[in-house]
């Protein structure tokens, strides 16, 4: 009997969580060949989510939790909990239930029977959600793999399963900031793709605004190309030599024909002309030059304040004892 770890990162999820499980257990119920753990964790969470999962834990065995002391953002939580399974096979799922556990069976028959390494889903249609955002994230997908080597299927999610291999490849990139779609996309593997529709959370409220959205977009174009970089040199080439002829031509006009030199409101649009474009590429460079100095700190990427891992360990040793 393989032990599948499910990883769910949590962040104010007081109003789902109970739900969540109650409904996955229904699920895994109906999956008796396979033994599941869940390693819920807490990203710094608000409200009662963490009391929540005590509960839970002290309610089911196969319940394990890790509680951070700070919000570190759900890129942080994914990987602690990949670092604490060590089952066969992993799945990570958001704990909203918009990522149905009534896939399982189908995504674990994949890498189970199939000989997929992975199996993860793309979202096909997006129940609830405004035009806005939804066009927002086919320019990302757009861009992110017009910019990358590392492609993503349209409608690419967190959710999936994979193999022991696959997870243990994941955590051998210990970057601090981590954009785990495109790391999934990086490692390889052969990887099947299923569609699903989400649906609106049953309980609770996203904590996803545009900002927060447009950030994580932008971390997922910077962690995987550096066609900005290459976009700000090709752009002032094709400026030096537009400049170039610019002047020759004003320069033979002033000789040969004796006309004015283009007056104040010609150098004064030239020059803020430039000087957009000068502040807009000190901002591509600042981005990236912002993200090495994060890595060089070598901060680490999460802190624990509280896990019921260190009480199994404790009665692990004792046993042995």
């Amino acid at each position: 009997m393989s032990l599948i770890d499910i990883v769910v990162p949590c962040y104010n999820e007081e109003a789902g969580l109970r739900h969540f499980v109650e409904v996955t257990n229904s699920v895994i119920e109906g999956i008796p060949e396979h033994k599941f753990r869940y390693i819920l964790v807490n990203d710094g969470s608000k409200d009662k989510t963490y009391l929540i999962m005590k509960e839970l834990a002290n309610q089911f065995d196969n319940i394990k939790y890790i509680s951070f002391s700070r919000n570190f953002g759900k890129e942080a939580a994914m990987y602690a909990g990949f670092q604490h399974t060590s089952g066969d096979y992993v799945i990570v799922m958001d704990a909203d239930l918009q990522h149905p556990p009534q896939m399982f069976p189908e995504m674990i028959k994949e890498v189970t029977e199939n000989g997929y390494d992975c199996c993860a889903l793309r979202r096909t249609a997006r129940e609830g959600e405004s035009k806005f955002r939804e066009t927002f994230s086919k320019l990302f997908f757009r861009i992110q793999n017009a910019l990358s080597e590392t492609k993503m299927p349209y409608g690419a999610v967190d959710y999936r399963i994979m193999t022991r291999q696959m997870v243990d490849s994941i955590l051998e990139l210990s970057e601090a900031q981590r954009f785990s779609k495109g790391l999934f996309s990086w490692v390889g593997f052969n990887t099947k793709w299923l569609p699903f529709k989400t649906v609106d959370r049953e309980l609770g409220q996203t904590t996803w605004s545009f900002w927060k959205l447009f950030k994580y977009a932008l971390d997922g174009i910077t962690s995987f190309s550096v066609a900005p970089l290459r976009f700000i040199s090709g752009m002032g080439i094709v400026i030096f030599i537009i400049a170039f002829i610019y002047i020759i031509i004003t320069l033979i006009q002033t000789l040969i024909f004796g006309i004015d030199v283009p007056g104040y409101a010609t150098t004064l649009m030239v020059t803020l002309f430039m000087g957009g474009i000068m502040e807009f590429s000190i901002g591509i460079v600042g981005e990236y030059l912002g993200r090495i100095f994060i890595e060089t700190k070598d901060r680490p990427i999460y802190i624990i304040h509280h896990t019921n891992f260190d009480e199994d360990e404790k009665e692990t040793k004792e046993k042995n004892d």
